[in-house]
């Protein structure tokens, strides 16, 4: 900023390489607009996901009368939703990223090993959040419902993909693990 207000625009620009501009005008000319409209048709598909998960929960909040069940319809809409913002963010990186001049290739190999370490490593993550989509999935028990789980009785408080909360009769909150 300081070397524009010193030297004016006109001079500052006149004196870049040759070959810098050439880069410039073709980024501007070729890549930029193709990554706006990526961002565009990214920003698009997820406005179209909020809005297909907030009629779901719309639909069954005017079809539903148990607590629990708009309670299973919550968890997994939001499950939908994040999933979703998260593969569109992925693709939409992928498509903007050989656009800057990144080679992917590395970069997925990586990603690949990285990916397989963390699979390995949030075995037992990965386990619960599959649990916790069988348990809403199949109608296993709602909150409100009165469970025994993991030799703890007590009155279901919360259901999350991960975990149950449930309270017993004393007053105490036990996180159980799907």
């Amino acid at each position: 900023m300081h070397i524009l207000a010193w030297f004016g625009p006109r001079e500052f620009f006149l004196g870049l390489d040759a070959k810098w501009l050439a880069d410039l005008q073709e980024f501007l000319h070729n890549a930029l607009p193709k990554i706006l409209v990526i961002l565009i048709g990214a920003w698009v598909l997820t406005r179209v996901l909020k809005l297909i998960t907030g009629r779901i929960i719309k639909v069954a909040e005017r079809r539903s009368s148990r607590l629990g069940h708009m309670s299973q319809v919550r968890t997994l809409t939001s499950v939908i939703r994040a999933t979703g913002i998260g593969i569109i963010g992925f693709l939409a990186a992928l498509e903007i990223l050989p656009l800057l001049g990144f080679n992917l290739q590395p970069l997925l190999a990586s990603a690949g090993v990285v990916g397989i370490a963390l699979g390995f490593a949030a075995q037992t993550i990965v386990k619960d959040c599959l649990n916790g989509i069988l348990i809403l999935v199949e109608d296993q028990y709602n909150i409100g419902d009165v469970v025994r789980l993991a030799g703890v009785a007590g009155t279901v408080e919360a259901l999350t993909l991960r975990e149950t909360k449930v309270r017993d009769g004393d007053g105490t909150l036990y996180i159980i693990p799907n």
